[in-house]
């Protein structure tokens, strides 16, 4: 079953999304700017690869504040119009996935 979503005229400041953290999910959608009830675990086991990556993904989102002002600039700079945020724009960075390609090796 799909959660209903809203539409809002524009997206809010990033102090008031960090105080909604945990209740409300805001993001874009085909440009969109939308905000929907945070997703929640359903009580499913998760796999071992998911748990085996979550002490990754919390070392990289504790590194997160001490990001250099130029870095965050940087990152700043890139999200408005990308659909992501600044911060998810870090983690793809961390993983090495901002330019990877779905595509087959040349010959």
């Amino acid at each position: 079953m799909k959660k209903p979503v809203a539409i809002i005229k524009e997206m809010i400041s990033e102090k008031i999304i960090d105080g909604f953290k945990g209740k409300i999910d805001f993001y874009y959608y085909m440009g969109l700017p939308i905000a929907r009830k945070y997703p929640r675990s359903q009580g499913k086991s998760q796999t071992p690869a998911s748990v085996a990556q979550q002490p990754m993904f919390t070392y990289v989102q504790k590194l997160w504040p001490s990001v250099s002002p130029l870095v965050m600039e940087a990152y700043t700079d890139l999200a408005p119009d990308s659909g992501l945020h600044k911060r998810d724009w870090f983690m793809r960075g961390y993983y090495g996935k901002i330019y990877r390609y779905d595509t087959e090796p040349l010959p």
